[in-house]
Order: C-alpha cells, then sequence, then structure tokens
C-alpha cells in the first residue's frame, strides 16, 4: 500500500517535471507552491475534501505549514494575485525554479492541469465554485501554450 502511494505520488511529480519540462526536484518545489497557494485560498472544508483524494506524499505538502483557522486568505483575489503569490513563494529557488511571471502563470495553469487529471470532476467543480471568479477562470483553464 505504502509503495502504491509512492507511485502515484512520482507519477504525478513525473507528470509536472514533464509538463513543465525540468527535473524532478524542481517540479517538486513548483507543485509544492501551487498547492500551498490553492490551499490558502481554499476554505478548510475544501481544502480537506481535496487533499483526501491526493497520493500521501501530496497529502503531506499540503498539510505543511497549514494553519486552517487563516484561511481562507481573501488577500488573493484575482489570477495576478495567485500567480505573484505562487511566484514569490518560499519553496522556490529563484530565478532557478521560474524565471518570471510568465513562468509563474505556466506552473501555475500546468499543475492546475494535472490536478485536475488526479481528482474527481465533482471535486473539481466544487473547488472552481470556492474561487473568486477571476481565479476560478485560472484554474479551469485548459493547459494551451503559445
Amino acid at each position: 500500500m505504502f509503495e502504491d502511494w509512492t507511485q502515484k505520488a512520482n507519477k504525478f511529480i513525473k507528470e509536472v517535471s514533464d509538463e513543465m519540462e525540468t527535473d524532478k526536484e524542481t517540479a517538486l518545489r513548483i507543485v509544492k507552491a501551487v498547492l500551498h497557494t490553492l490551499r490558502d485560498r481554499l476554505i478548510p472544508m475544501e481544502s480537506k475534501d481535496l487533499v483526501s483524494q491526493l497520493p500521501m506524499l501530496l497529502k503531506a505538502i499540503w498539510c505543511d505549514g497549514w494553519s486552517p483557522d487563516k484561511t481562507p486568505d481573501k488577500s488573493i483575489k484575482k489570477k495576478e494575485d495567485f500567480i505573484e503569490y505562487v511566484f514569490s513563494s518560499p519553496e522556490l529557488v529563484q530565478p532557478k525554479d521560474l524565471e518570471d511571471i510568465e513562468g509563474a502563470r505556466k506552473a501555475v495553469i500546468s499543475v492546475f492541469s494535472i490536478l485536475k487529471r488526479h481528482l474527481t470532476q465533482g471535486e473539481v467543480d466544487d473547488i472552481a465554485s470556492q474561487l473568486p471568479e477571476d481565479i476560478k477562470i485560472l484554474w479551469l483553464q485548459p493547459k494551451i501554450f503559445s
């Protein structure tokens, strides 16, 4: 069972690594920055529902440093706020992990895209219903880069 959890988490990180064309360590830091930003914007009950669908390693990442009594962080109102929050995450090694805000935007969309593949449609919809309209657009945006 533990091997299954590890394998699922590694698959998720590898998907992000492939999508972002980066190494697994960088992908892991990017995943952590995006998950923490999403976690901090959701109400605690929705966070609990989402994390229940994640493999154990991603659950640990989600919960690392989490203070449910301080969420949702309503200062994250617009997609630009969300992307900036990710870009300035202390989890990242700058400029190695993300060179600029555009790189952070692509990282957010990539992680969201992969995360949605690992969640039930009901959970994807529940998360969308909890987000401000501008961030909901970011959450629901398909991964298409020019």
